[in-house]
């Protein structure tokens, strides 16, 4: 097999496992939507470790930035979005993630999460607390990094890495 196919497979093996453990954890388990945590699954699982731990704390920065963004917005949409007010405050909204992940955080790369992430929260209430449903999607969001990066440490072999310094 060529190494090129050998690392497409191994890296799908490395998704499917996290994403496998996402939703039992989540779903099975506790009984909690596993959407977003596979979600940060799939996109956090890079080539080297390294990589994944870089991507997967931009997604987190990403989730919680726009989690607060989401949560200061929502209490000048009273009408989910609905009306020309809704509107204007979310459009506004996106200049203020994109400028404040850019030039505040420094993240640019945490611009789409964060956008996505305050678009989920600020569209998507259907009667839900505001302050818990971004809560628990910042929370599932972590639980799929660490769960990514835990599969990508381990089945990667970046482990034996470690035994071997000691």
């Amino acid at each position: 097999m060529k190494i090129e196919h050998k690392e497409i497979l191994n890296k799908s093996l490395r998704i499917s496992i996290s994403v496998f453990l996402c939703v039992f954890l989540l779903k099975v388990l506790l009984n909690v939507n596993p959407f977003y945590a596979a979600i940060a699954a799939v996109s956090c699982l890079q080539g080297t470790i390294r990589d994944s731990f870089r991507v997967g704390i931009e997604r987190v920065i990403g989730t919680i930035f726009g989690g607060v963004i989401g949560l200061f917005a929502i209490y000048f949409i009273t009408t989910e979005s609905t009306d020309f007010k809704g509107s204007f405050v979310m459009a506004l909204s996106m200049i203020i993630i994109i400028l404040g992940c850019t030039y505040i955080l420094r993240k640019p790369s945490s611009n789409t999460i964060a956008c996505i992430v305050f678009l989920g929260i600020t569209t998507n209430m259907e009667g839900r607390d505001p302050y818990f449903w971004a809560g628990k999607r910042i929370l599932t969001t972590i639980i799929g990094v660490i769960i990514a990066l835990a599969c990508n440490w381990i089945l990667s072999g970046e482990y034996k890495k470690l035994k071997r310094k000691k």
